[in-house]
This record gives C-alpha cells, structure tokens and sequence, in this order.
C-alpha cells in the first residue's frame, strides 16, 4: 500500500446540508470530489475542522458522491464541528479502518447513544441483502435517541425496531444489554453488530458468547493519525491498532483484548479506566 492511500488523501469539502437527528446531534452531509471513493459499514473519516483540530468520525451516510458524519459536541472539536454552517469548508481524509461483515441473515444490531452513527450504513446494506434486521437503539433518554425518526418511518418487512432508554422515556425502561437479553430469550439470531458504551458492549459480547451468537463491535479510542502512524489507540496485549485493525472487531479478537471493557488511553497515551 502506498504512503498516500494509507494517509489518506486530504481533501477540502464543503457542507452541503444539515439534518438535525435529534436535540444533541446533527447530521454533516458533503460531496467528496473522488471518482472512486468507497465507503464500507462501520469505516471512519478523519474531519479536520480548520484552526481546531484534526478528529475521527464515523461515517452515517453515504450515497455517492454525498458522504455525511453524525456529530454530538462533547469537546472543543466536536463542539466547533457540530457549530459548522451550510457553505463552510471542513477537511477530509479517509476512508479508513475495518468494516462489519454484512453476510448474516438474522440480525440484531444494537446501538447505543452516538455509538449508532455508524450502525445506520450497516442496517440498509444488511437490509439491501435480503436479511432481517432488528435494530435496538439504545441512550439515556428519548431525547438522545440517534435516528428514531428515520427508522420509526422505515417501511420493511424485513426490518423490526426496537427501542430503550434508562429513563423508560421510551421503550424498554433499562439498559440495552437487559433489552438485548430478554430479545435473546425468544427469539434466534445468527448475528450480533453493535456500537456505543465499551461496557454495554462488553455485556453483549457476553451474551454472544453464551447463545453461541457471532458478534462483532465497534470500539472507539482516542486517535491522532487514523491510519496507523501514532500508535495512540494501540490494544494491549495483542498491539492492534483500532484505526487500522479496526475500528470493527469480532467477538474472537476481542477475547484476546484484555483491554476491552477495561481501559483505555488519554491523549498521552497514558491508560484509564473506564
């Protein structure tokens, strides 16, 4: 692989539209001039918000050549991304990391909070293959629900939301691991897709582990480069990068993470608990 298409080439795009997902978050869509860009479930960008800072975002939409990240402000970058208006220039490079698998035939793709941004590509390529999805989205309340009008709206025999949030503001009242495993109970799946919290992921890579479920996750971690340079988001003790041997990983690699579900590393590198 060349330096370049592992670097990713920079490329400066303007936002195009803005959807507003719920009271939190937003939805940036832009045009990416590459003829031939793909974009697989579960890939990442690197957004570059001008005189900020350089940051990696999931990727929630994409319908060539119009790409779009789904942003909830929790930080400087993320706050000045999220302030972005319509016409105003923001830099991109990317795609990058690993992708969901998308051969299941009966799936259950869990999402928690913001975790679901990269869920949504996930369920219509699932869906477009003929499988049946039933998507679980998860957050602390109603309002910090991702995509709820979108899918509330969706028409598809084929497809089954549920919901459930801590307040009992909507759906299940708990937390999505309890939703997931009373789901479980009744009902057989071949495949388990999720992304959010590490530790509610944790609880579901449990649960795979029990019913004999394949899983796969998404995890997040801080990340400088996005293409393997850094080292920053490194997994102990198996020394995988998520930006470049993830972000997405099967519940068989991640029994080998002892890190899973237990640290994490600050902008120094230093770990944390979670």
């Amino acid at each position: 692989m060349s330096v370049e298409r592992r670097m990713g080439v920079p490329t400066s795009v303007r936002v195009s539209e803005i959807i507003r997902e719920n009271k939190t978050t937003s939805t940036l869509l832009f045009q990416h001039e590459a003829d031939d860009l793909t974009v697989e479930p579960g890939q990442f960008f690197m957004i570059w918000i001008p005189g900020i800072d350089e940051i990696p975002m999931s990727i929630s939409y994409w319908d060539s050549p119009v790409a779009g990240v789904s942003v909830l402000p929790v930080g400087d970058a993320t706050s000045a991304l999220a302030s972005q208006q319509v016409g105003e220039w923001i830099g991109v490079r990317g795609p990058f990391g690993t992708s969901f698998s998308t051969d299941a035939k009966k799936a259950l793709v869990v999402g928690g909070g913001i975790g679901t941004a990269p869920l949504r590509l996930l369920v219509h390529d699932l869906l477009a293959r003929g499988a049946d999805v039933t998507l679980l989205l998860a957050a602390r309340t109603k309002d910090s629900l991702l995509f709820l009008k979108e899918f509330s709206t969706l028409r598809d025999e084929a497809f089954h939301l549920l919901t459930a949030t801590d307040d009992g503001s909507e759906g299940f009242k708990g937390l999505a691991t309890e939703a997931a495993e009373g789901l479980l109970e009744k009902e057989s799946f071949d495949a388990i897709y999720t992304c959010g919290p590490e530790l509610m992921m944790v609880g579901l890579h449990r649960l795979a582990q029990e019913k004999r479920i394949h899983f796969e996750a998404s995890l997040e971690r801080h990340m400088k480069c996005g293409c393997g340079i850094c080292g920053s988001c490194v997994l102990d003790p198996t020394g995988e990068l998520v930006c470049l041997d993830g972000p997405v990983f099967t519940g068989e690699r991640l029994l080998n993470i002892t890190d899973f579900g237990k640290y994490e590393r600050d902008e120094m590198g230093r770990k944390k608990k979670f």
